[in-house]
């Protein structure tokens, strides 16, 4: 997800210049989107090698939905971003088989973890924790907004594809499925709201999701954007109240950026915090890569150049952080093997 992401963020940055910089730029891009590829199909290879072998993948789904809520729907927002990144390397194929793997897999898992969450709450009314415990509200976090991430990134697919093949039902999946995701994006926000100030956080909380929150505005922007590039296709939604929406949003998630730096350093201080690299680093690529591509497509829509330019360039950016993430996770490895390698080799005591 994160990887496709930086993918078309560079991609797009390829049309700032020409020669070297552009064939540079394109070349990264191509790079980093068959990463995302190999990665993508990787992981369906080995969920369903697994659910055939007796592996146990439908109970660790149940798990990952049971105690990290919505995160199943990263698999949904890599789909739709994977199929806009298709389609812009020109294979529509690949871009409308991705599309439908997204909105197949969000009506699956985001039905799904939508009812896991309401059973859980439930739960927790009918048997009170003990104090020991910790508190219903302690499992809504900034991961739940994959569920807005999920849903936009549903709008993103068929709306690229409604606008490079003008068909009138894929814009009409976009309109529908980026209106679904602003109202789930108000909901999570005052649910996520509601839980740090009531129970706020502990040295032991993981606050690099929040940065989906920043990441779910913006590809509500990007998504909005595509809904107004599919033209007359769909009459849904207006265009003027798309585009209002969508500069609100990109206002605010551009507004939260400083906010979300300040509570990662106020945090990363607090005695006894995680330090070091975490897969949680990665939900920081995939917001930061998301403003700049939405950015560049809100200065599109609203004919603003200066928008543009700067969601282009922030490209770099995007990818400077990707590549300190992807190298702390490098490091990481090396140094669980290494760990590994030593208790192997060591004699029985």
């Amino acid at each position: 997800m994160a990887t496709g992401i930086v993918s078309t963020a560079i991609h797009n940055a390829a049309t700032l210049g020409s020669g070297t910089y552009s064939d540079l730029a394109d070349l990264i891009s191509a790079i980093l989107f068959f990463a995302a590829v190999v990665g993508y199909v990787a992981l369906i290879v080995f969920t369903i090698a697994g659910w055939f072998t007796g592996a146990g993948v439908v109970d660790e789904v149940r798990r990952e939905i049971a105690n990290d809520g919505f995160t199943v729907l990263a698999f949904t927002a890599a789909s739709g971003v994977l199929a806009a990144r298709a389609l812009a390397a020109g294979s529509t194929w690949a871009a409308v088989t991705c599309a439908v793997v997204a909105l197949v897999s969000w009506v699956i898992l985001g039905y799904t973890a939508v009812i896991a969450a309401f059973f859980s709450a439930a739960q927790s009314r009918e048997h009170p924790p003990a104090p020991t415990t910790p508190l219903p509200w302690t499992h809504v976090n900034g991961t739940w907004f994959l569920m807005v991430v999920g849903t936009q990134a549903v709008a993103v697919a068929f709306g690229a594809l409604a606008a490079a093949k003008r068909v009138k039902w894929y814009a009409e999946v976009a309109a529908l499925w980026w209106g679904i995701g602003v109202l789930i994006l108000i909901v999570m926000a005052v649910l996520v709201v509601a839980r740090l100030i009531i129970v706020g956080l502990s040295h032991d909380d993981e606050v690099a999701p929040y940065w989906v929150l920043m990441g779910a505005g913006a590809i509500s922007v990007l998504a909005g954007a595509e809904v107004i590039g599919t033209g007359s296709a769909q009459r849904l939604v207006t265009h003027d109240v798309v585009g209002t929406l969508c500069l609100m949003a990109w206002i605010f998630g551009t507004w939260l950026i400083p906010l979300l730096i300040v509570l990662m350093i106020w945090h990363a201080r607090r005695p006894g915090t995680h330090s070091g690299f975490r897969t949680a680093l990665w939900s920081i690529v995939f917001p930061i890569g998301m403003w700049g591509v939405a950015s560049r497509q809100l200065g599109i829509a609203w004919q603003v150049p200066w928008i543009k330019t700067m969601g282009t360039w922030e490209a770099w950016l995007a990818l400077l952080i990707w590549v300190i993430v992807f190298v702390g996770m490098l490091r990481w490895w090396w140094r669980w093997l290494s760990t590994r390698r030593s208790e192997t080799s060591s004699p029985a005591r």
